[in-house]
């Protein structure tokens, strides 16, 4: 595609031409031309994906917070080896009753009873009932079950084996004493629960509110229907694709889920407007309808499929995370994407020519009828038509252009009616204050973050009405709230590790309630630890560390292995795993984004920029974010889970470059055209404000529907990806980025001469409008 002079409205034009954009043309084209078969195809995989999303809801696990590597799972793993009966996972039986005592006869029945219904299950190891310990409540009576199998097999076995203990106990007690789970499988089941209801609770607002959103901007119900057709189609392939893909063995959590149908509403979406805005622009200026539709696709279309390479790009950086469920939530951005960049070139534009009729607004609609369909206007027919313009759009032209929204001539009165042209002018005429005050604000914004706190927080109050949190109000009022392993590997036939100094060492910390020493007679010896103070407690997790680091080699023989294992080290794991590796996963997607974007933008300037920019917007949203964590923590929790930043800051990231590339190509494009440096941001600016807005307000509310989960992290992700994006597409590329280029001038483009070599007749070197 190449473009020609300047139009007298002052708008470059693009025209059929060949080169490498042709390809991209020609896929719009053929798109376009055979919409039926098209808009079949896409509708067979929408439906064959529906009718996969139950079972893979059905068969998603909660997420796998185990780390890779980590020494809580390799104690974890020697435990299930060496004690079969405490099987992989210990989860805590707690039995309560109002009226009962444990010395009560039906009570000791319920107990009896309840165990040996336990032990008769298959996924169950032993049971191991503990003493009364000193405080304890006699009316509650506490039990060690071992459940074996790998996390989709445990959580499968738990409602099995609380049914069936349940049942035993109250036939015994006479509906008396009744039974609870509580552990590392009975918490995630609780969460998969929880979570699975918010994200339908998050979609189900998020779609009417995004239609709303459309039917404002767009002014049309037609293209408003049309944008949120594509962008469901999107999601709902997506997921059927990861249903697919469950079919075949690959595991998905609810995390995952909720990244895939999030991020790809959002996306589709996106990319979907971006594309009908100018689908709309050649429609009014006089292309048929696949005409148009080829044109959307070959510089729209081309640009949404650029703006997911690096979402994809940002996303693939999580993989370095050793969890399960970080790199699942990176795959599912990254699905998402790719689905959404071919609904964008393929779909999108057999649904523009199929639905032309209902696209345009009313006052487009006069011109595109005058084209005839044909797109054989004359330029000069075109100029006349346009200098008589009434038709019957005329009254609504009439008032736009009242309110100073319509195009006018030239000079004041046209600055007058043109309201992104007048700012974009005004900003150019004072760049330097804008971006003072533009950065002073997102520096504001981003000062709290120093006072950012990161843990891992049960959020007692979503689980308050479940088994598992019934089961913790009688374990924490005990103070018997959690549990871990001190894991002593032996070599074989030689005898047990002596741990009796650390035994002793242990009894005299206030936070522990009980210990004992258990050998297998064969390689491992084990030290059970109950904790007085509650999982989530920080408190907790240094005791652990404080076993590892002080109590092991100072009790132990020298060179003694010690593994430290149990639900709060394992949570402690992932939040250590998750903190350090924050640090490589942002230099990565920095790297990524840095090349991917010098690539795109032929520029060293432009991607450095953008970096800094999309990084000033991402801090200042946590910066927000830490202080609604200080004054709301009833609606946002007092603590930044640990794994937002790394979820939201990639997926941010990805979402940011693509405001980017909208609208640096299209002042690269003006500016290489005509050589004008401030003349290339207006205009740029003036045609990409208004589909940038849209979008963004779009993929806000889509993530701001999140705001009404009942889980703190859910509210958290949603909170700070919502004002990261409205910070990215207000302040940063409305104003700040803008202005920066007006200062920079000339020196956006430069790219030293060794890397223009190196770049010639790259792909991405041939600059479109879009």
């Amino acid at each position: 595609m190449t473009l020609s002079p300047r139009t007298s409205t002052g708008e470059l034009r693009p025209l059929p031409g060949g080169g490498r954009r042709s390809l991209w043309r020609r896929l719009g084209d053929l798109a376009a031309r055979r919409h039926r078969a098209v808009l079949a195809a896409w509708l067979a995989v929408a439906a064959l994906s529906a009718i996969l999303i139950p079972g893979l809801v059905e068969r998603a696990i909660a997420p796998v917070v185990r780390v890779e590597g980590s020494t809580s799972l390799a104690g974890a793993r020697l435990v299930e080896r060496g004690f079969p009966q405490l099987g992989a996972e210990q989860l805590m039986m707690i039995f309560a009753s109002a009226t009962l005592s444990d010395a009560d006869e039906p009570y000791q029945r319920a107990l009896h009873d309840a165990v040996r219904a336990a032990t008769a299950l298959p996924q169950v190891g032993g049971v191991q009932l503990l003493p009364v310990l000193p405080g304890q409540d006699r009316r509650h009576a506490y039990a060690i079950v071992g459940v074996n199998g790998d996390q989709r097999a445990r959580q499968a076995a738990l409602p099995v084996l609380l049914s069936a203990t349940k049942q035993a106990a109250g036939r015994a007690s006479g509906s008396r004493v009744d039974v609870h789970l509580v552990g590392e499988s009975a918490l995630l089941a609780e969460e998969k629960r929880t979570d699975l209801a918010d994200l339908r609770r998050a979609e189900l607002l998020a779609v009417p509110l995004s239609l709303l959103v459309l039917l404002v901007g767009l002014r049309s119900v037609g293209a408003a229907l049309a944008v949120m057709g594509v962008a469901g189609v999107v999601t709902v392939t997506t997921l059927g694709v990861l249903g697919l893909a469950s079919l075949l063995g690959t595991s998905a959590d609810t995390f995952m889920l909720a990244v895939a149908a999030t991020v790809g509403l959002a996306l589709g979406l996106d990319y979907a407007l971006l594309t009908l805005f100018r689908y709309r622009h050649s429609r009014t200026a006089g292309h048929a309808p696949h005409q148009a539709a080829a044109i959307a696709v070959s510089t729209a279309g081309r640009t949404a499929t650029w703006c997911a390479v690096g979402v994809a790009l940002t996303a693939t950086t999580l993989l370095v995370v050793r969890t399960p469920m970080i790199r699942a939530m990176g795959a599912a951005a990254s699905l998402s994407a790719v689905v959404a960049a071919a609904a964008a070139v393929t779909l999108l534009p057999a649904v523009l020519v199929a639905a032309d009729r209902w696209l345009l607004h009313r006052g487009s609609h006069t011109r595109a009828r005058r084209a005839g369909g044909a797109g054989s206007e004359s330029r000069a027919q075109r100029r006349a038509r346009r200098a008589g313009g009434a038709g019957s759009g005329s009254c609504i032209r009439r008032w736009v252009r009242i309110v100073g929204w319509g195009r006018g001539s030239r000079g004041r009165r046209r600055g007058r009616r043109d309201g992104w042209g007048w700012w974009a002018r005004h900003l150019m005429r004072h760049p330097v204050a804008y971006t003072l005050a533009c950065a002073g604000v997102l520096l504001v914004a981003a000062a709290p973050v120093t006072e950012l706190r990161l843990g891992f927080d049960l959020d007692r109050d979503s689980i308050a009405g479940a088994d598992f949190g019934r089961g913790l109000a009688y374990m924490e009022a005990d103070q018997i709230s959690s549990a871990l392993g001190v894991v002593l590997p032996h070599p074989a036939g030689t005898p047990p590790v002596d741990t009796a100094a650390l035994v002793a060492t242990l009894e005299r910390d206030a936070k522990v309630a009980f210990t004992t020493s258990v050998d297998n007679g064969r390689d491992l010896t084990i030290v059970v630890v109950i904790i007085r103070t509650h999982l989530d407690e920080p408190t907790t997790t240094a005791l652990a560390r404080q076993i590892t680091r002080q109590f092991v080699p100072a009790t132990l023989p020298p060179g003694q292995e010690a593994l430290v294992t149990g639900p709060n080290v394992i949570f402690s794991d992932l939040m250590d795993e998750t903190t350090t590796q924050l640090s490589t996963v942002v230099l990565l997607v920095l790297g990524c984004s840095m090349v991917f974007l010098l690539v795109t933008f032929r520029s060293i300037l432009l991607p450095i920029k953008a970096v800094l920019m999309n990084l000033l917007a991402v801090t200042a949203a946590f910066g927000l974010l830490t202080l609604a964590t200080r004054h709301l923590p009833h609606l946002v929790g007092s603590q930044v889970n640990t794994l937002i930043p790394l979820l939201a800051f990639t997926l941010v990231f990805g979402l940011s470059i693509d405001y980017e590339i909208f609208l640096i190509h299209r002042i690269g494009e003006h500016y290489h055209a005509i050589g004008d440096n401030t003349a290339a941001v207006v205009h740029g600016l003036r045609h990409t404000a208004r589909p940038i807005t849209m979008a963004a307000a779009v993929m806000v509310v889509t993530f701001a529907a999140l705001l009404t989960a009942h889980r703190y992290h859910l509210v958290q992700l949603g909170l700070a990806v919502a004002v990261a994006i409205t910070l990215d597409a207000t302040v940063i590329r409305l104003a700040l980025v803008p202005a920066l280029m007006r200062i920079l001038g000339t020196r956006n483009w430069w790219l030293p001469t060794p890397l223009a070599r190196l770049l010639k007749g790259h792909p991405s070197s041939r600059r479109q409008a879009v």
